[in-house]
Formats: C-alpha cells, structure tokens, sequence
C-alpha cells in the first residue's frame, strides 16, 4: 500500500519524527518502526518481520491505549520497504504523543483555515476548538494528530502542516513557552 505517491520511505519516516531500529540481541530479525519519545531506543509503534518464505508480515499499534501490543496489519508482502509502509498506514500513536506533549508544559496553540466539512469532525478531538472555519489547536491536539495514519484523510507533520484529504493547510503557531 502506497502512502504518498513518489515519497520515500526515509521521507515519510522524517516527516513523522520516526526512525528504524532493530533490536541486535532479537533473532527474529523484526525491523521496528519507532517514535522518538526522549529514550534513546525510543517507543516502538510497529515491526516488520521476515518470514522463512522470503516475504514479510506488518505489525502496527493499530489501538491506541493498548501500551505496547501491535496487530498483524498486512501479510505475504514481498518487501521490507512495503511491509514498513504497511506499518506506517495502520500505525496510530498519537496518544503517546498527546502525552509527551502536555508533559512538557507549553502554553503553544496554532490555527489554521479548513473547509467547514471538516471543523465538526475535528473539534470533536480534544484540544481543538473552532470559530467559523478557523481551528484552534493546543499542541498537545497537533501532537495527537501527528500520530494518526495518512489513509484516515487527516493528519499533521512535522514541517507544520495539517493534511485534510491530501490537501495540506499551513498551521500558524502562536503563543509562548511556559517553561521558557
């Protein structure tokens, strides 16, 4: 399953703050797919696995509450590339970004303009209010949506944009740093 037509993976791994790692003590050969969360082995969000037949299975954290439990998302795939990219499409951890997030203690919001069919949908998240069609965003909300996967239609990057139906909408940042 393609995410972004002609993106490369180690862009799509960037755009979302992700990395590769691979465990050296795990035999299984798993290549895991993580989030950089301040540990240095990071929180993984998926794996792609070989099997004895040459293909690959994907496994992703598809249900968000669940800590550390990843489902088999895709199967028989016939390369490593496709099987991370099968992760990235089911991968959902915005949760662990929201938490991240409000754990740092910023006083940040961003806005952005949207088309009305989406101000309903999404200020039914938390952190995101509306007037009219320009959205209000706590970046704990931003860090939530950074985390959902591309194929649900809506979801942030990390270069500021918000993505609705693969069109992108420029978020402006306001506000100050608490901590700072």
């Amino acid at each position: 399953m393609t995410l972004t037509d002609g993106t490369s993976l180690t862009d799509l791994l960037s755009e979302r703050g992700l990395f590769l790692t691979q465990d050296a003590g795990d035999a299984t050969g798993a290549i895991y797919i993580c989030v950089r969360d301040g540990l240095p082995g990071g929180y993984p969000i998926g794996y792609a696995l070989p099997s004895r037949t040459g293909t690959w299975f994907a496994y992703a954290r598809s249900r968000p509450g669940r800590i550390f439990a990843c489902d088999q998302v895709d199967a028989g795939l016939w390369s490593l590339e496709s099987a991370l990219r099968a992760v990235l499409s089911h991968a959902r951890y915005g949760d662990v970004l929201y938490a991240l997030e409000q754990s740092t203690g910023t006083d940040v919001t961003y806005t952005v303009k949207v088309p009305r069919s989406w101000t309903a949908r999404l200020t039914d998240l938390p952190g995101i209010t509306a007037t009219g069609r320009t959205l209000h965003l706590t970046s704990p909300a931003v860090a939530l949506l950074r985390g959902q996967p591309e194929r649900d239609g809506c979801y942030a990057d990390l270069a500021g944009r918000l993505w609705l139906e693969g069109e992108a909408y420029e978020l402006r940042r306001e506000g100050r740093d608490v901590t700072s």
